[in-house]
């Protein structure tokens, strides 16, 4: 049995159940090794009908270009005959797929390692350090395989990638025990996945000034993880910022492949942490938790970047299954399975410690988790939901004010069904009173009728009554939600303002995440939600309506919108498309009507 804290409740000692459905490749959650060994056989074929005449392996023509290039370490490994079935061991075509894909790397990058794309809009020219680790991987497979293939100057050029990381990026963080990004210049990811290329290169190529360099920022590094488990992305010495769950498990793949190259404790107890993190704030399907993500908006598929750091734990070892499990299901299309994460899943083939695989904390029924700053996980009759109330530090911190990877902390609540995923969303955005769970509205300052106040300050979290409540602080009002699961397919959300300080109006919302891209209304009246915008109140829709499998009811004063389009953190107008858009069901809370009620329930499919 295994305990993990005072809010973790007892590790189950049997697994999850795990089913996939051809054409997938196998899957065995006793054997992992061999699972992500499978995995990246089967996206071979993939990656060499995207490649290039010029060498270069290119997926989506509007995407950066250098993401795909990490295929060399795919490639490599499979040619080096170590996927657990050798489909391509010294098969000629991927024997000049390697010698193409060089050609053009050698072309890509110039003297000093760097290379220049686009990315979205985004002139980017400078060192990639996942092509470069990507890169010296294969050079070390194909070397210890004794290939035919000639990597002679494959060396100088990567070397001079990792100098040129030194030079420009770490030179300064020499000494540092903690590490702030207005100090590094960049994300902590970025800065972990340096000291890892950079290590890896000086041992594969034989350079103890790169290692010797690196290593010391290394360890201080890992020793500077947040006492709940994380790396921060945008914080300060009060460390406030908060997680960042997604760019998190970059951050714990690197510490992860240390630990593994250098078996040292510091390491050691950094991917400890990481990984019960990861297993207490993830949804029931292996997921990032989005409410807590001060940088990405969720992705529907789990991350696996290091997910053989999670090995060295049972319950660990139960998430990298579920993490598998899930990322299968969502992208059961091999041939566009992206080079860069089959390159993890290499990683989490070679170093996958084996041993017993039980349920993760996040898919148990009763599991509930609280960090440090005021946020809270809770299962609760089969529904995962989560609130949270911590400050929105990004709008008053210079460094993060107008950067646009750092997203406003602006939502209260979020909600999982594990029949429809995220029902809620969580997702924040940046410079959107719309997409905030609560706004002041009305005002002559903001040419959209919001006040500069729909950022909350501050607040606390508690479960109580079988319900799940949040209050936050703003600068001249309060705000609370209470998510209350009435039954395994029903929840009940109340929204409320404290006017004692400021008597509004105020908006109260909740955002849906569309199931699909229609509007039922309670009449059977359809409305798909196209370019053309949508605005209706419930009482114009019957008094509910169905996205999806997910039917809301709320007062006749509510009104529903479609769509609310977020902040594009990649693209470089920031403008997302309406892929990406969500629906806001929103009510006017007043001094006379300080208070409003949805609820959502799951309905049978069609």
């Amino acid at each position: 049995m295994c305990h993990s804290g005072a809010d973790i409740p007892v590790c189950p000692e049997t697994g999850a159940k795990l089913t996939l459905s051809p054409p997938l490749p196998s899957f065995d959650r006793n054997d992992l090794k061999s699972s992500f060994g499978g995995v990246v056989a089967e996206g071979i074929p993939g990656i060499l009908s995207h490649q290039r005449g010029d060498g270069a392996i290119v997926y989506d023509e509007k995407a950066p270009i250098n993401w795909p290039q990490q295929a060399i370490m795919p490639l490599a490994w499979c040619y080096a005959g170590l996927d657990p079935d050798r489909k391509y061991e010294r098969s000629p075509e991927i024997l000049a797929a390697i010698r193409k894909h060089a050609g053009f790397l050698m072309q890509f990058t110039n003297e000093k390692g760097e290379c220049d794309y686009n990315s979205f809009g985004n002139r980017v020219q400078g060192v990639d350090q996942r092509l470069i680790f990507a890169w010296v991987e294969a050079l070390r497979i194909l070397r210890e395989a004794k290939s035919d293939v000639d990597t002679s100057s494959w060396a100088p050029r990567i070397e001079a990638a990792c100098r040129e990381l030194i030079s420009h990026r770490l030179k300064k963080l020499v000494g540092l025990r903690h590490f702030l990004g207005r100090v590094m210049g960049t994300s902590s990811n970025h800065v972990a996945l340096y000291l890892s290329t950079i290590y890896r290169t000086g041992k594969v190529l034989n350079k103890p000034d790169l290692v010797e360099f690196v290593l010391p920022i290394a360890r201080a590094f890992a020793a500077n993880i947040h006492p709940d488990g994380y790396w921060d992305e945008h914080n300060d010495l009060q460390r406030e910022g908060g997680p960042t769950p997604i760019y998190n498990t970059l951050s714990h793949c690197a510490m992860s492949l240390m630990y593994e190259w250098t078996g040292e404790e510091v390491f050691a107890q950094a991917i400890t942490k990481s990984t019960l993190f990861h297993g207490r704030f993830s949804y029931p399907d292996g997921t990032c938790m989005d409410l807590i993500d001060e940088r990405v908006r969720s992705y529907n598929s789990p991350m696996v970047w290091g997910l053989f750091g999670f090995s060295h734990t049972p319950e660990g070892r139960g998430l990298a299954a579920l993490c598998l499990e899930t990322w299968l299901e969502k992208n059961d299309d091999k041939n566009v399975w992206q080079p860069e994460l089959l390159a993890r899943h290499v990683e989490n083939s070679m170093y996958w410690r084996p041993g017993p695989v039980h349920t993760p904390l996040c898919a148990s029924e009763t599991h509930a988790a609280a960090l440090t700053l005021p946020a809270l996980y809770v299962r609760n009759k089969g529904w995962a939901l989560a609130a949270s109330a911590m400050r929105a530090t990004n709008a008053e911190d210079n460094a993060y004010r107008e950067n646009p990877f750092a997203l406003d902390r602006q939502k209260l609540i979020s909600a999982w069904h594990p029949d429809v995923g995220l029902a809620i969303s969580g997702s924040h955005s940046k410079n959107q009173p719309q997409a905030s769970t609560f706004a002041l509205l009305k005002s002559p300052l903001n040419s959209q009728g919001f006040y500069e106040d729909y950022l909350p300050c501050g607040g606390f979290v508690e479960q109580r009554d079988e319900a799940l409540h949040v209050r936050a602080t703003y600068r001249s009002f309060r705000g609370a939600a209470t998510m209350r699961a009435l039954s395994p397919n029903s929840l009940r959300v109340e929204l409320s303002v404290d006017t004692s300080a400021n008597q509004g109006p105020f908006a109260a919302a909740l955002i849906l995440r569309p199931q699909d891209r229609t509007i039922t209304a309670a009449d059977g009246r359809q409305f798909k939600l196209g370019a053309e915008e949508l605005s209706k109140t419930f009482e114009e829709l019957g008094g509910s309506f169905r996205l999806g499998r997910v039917q809301i009811k709320g007062p006749p004063s509510a009104r529903v919108q479609w769509p609310l389009v977020p902040f594009n953190s990649y693209a470089a107008d920031n403008k997302a498309d309406l892929s990406a858009a969500e629906v806001r069901v929103f009510d006017e809370l007043t001094v006379s009507r300080p208070a409003t009620t949805f609820e959502l329930e799951i309905v049978a499919a069609k």
